[in-house]
């Protein structure tokens, strides 16, 4: 397995190789200190996952947009991203996550819970390989194959995690998905209790695939319980 750590400090990307050497012996690691190099390096090296650090606001240079080029990242490649941080801001990690992070990670996990949650995520990514093609009712289609998304034929682009958001609940179709379970599906087993994230997420999914998303015909919300979509695509 290969990782590329997008890190200003070196003694953090030495002790992310130390740890994840002990799940991963023949691990290749690639270190980066400026953030906009990391881009050329996942074209040229490939990695399996990118690591980006993401430093305190008032360590960062005013010209560098790390959330810019954490989206940058992934529209160039489907890797597995996860931003490692200290930051305590809900924003900054629903904008994380948004710009198409995996998941977020706290330094201070490291090396307690570090390898159990690069494994988890990796077993989600796994998970969300779906081959074949989704539709419902006409309006909503889901080729697998290549992520297309489209809404009356039109494609519509989602984020990593809107997109996995909304597979499961194709997969689970007709049945309602707890908030509890889509958090730890999603985001990991460290998100349960996230629900303003959860409502963030499905009212920008809304945004992109609902025709009103105030009155939706394709995600509906069971108060107090989760969402579900529904084959009929009408509300009870």
């Amino acid at each position: 397995m290969k990782v590329l750590v997008v890190s200003y400090s070196q003694d953090l990307s030495q002790a992310i190789s130390s740890v994840l050497k002990v799940r991963w012996p023949d691990l290749g690691l690639v270190h980066v200190s400026e953030a906009r190099e990391s881009l050329e390096l996942v074209h040229r090296e490939q990695p399996d996952i990118v690591m980006f650090h993401l430093p305190e606001p008032s360590e960062v240079a005013p010209s560098v947009d790390c959330f810019g080029i954490i989206g940058q990242i992934r529209s160039l490649s489907d890797v597995l991203l996860i931003v490692i941080s200290q930051r305590d801001d809900v924003m900054d990690r629903v904008k994380a996550l948004e710009m198409g992070a995996d998941d977020w990670v706290s330094p201070s996990s490291i090396p307690m819970e570090f390898i159990a949650k690069v494994n988890a995520i990796l077993r989600r990514r796994s998970a969300n390989n779906h081959d074949g093609s989704f539709s419902l009712n006409g309006k909503l289609s889901v080729n697998y194959d290549t992520r297309q998304v489209s809404i009356s034929g039109k494609p519509v682009k989602l984020t990593p995690i809107q997109y996995k958001l909304l597979c499961h609940l194709i997969k689970n179709q007709g049945r309602v998905c707890s908030s509890t379970e889509l958090l730890q599906h999603i985001w990991g087993p460290n998100y349960d209790g996230e629900t303003e994230l959860l409502k963030l997420s499905v009212y920008r999914l809304r945004s992109k695939i609902e025709e009103d998303p105030s009155n939706p015909e394709i995600i509906f919300t069971e108060r107090g319980i989760g969402y579900v979509i529904k084959a009929s695509g009408s509300s009870e």
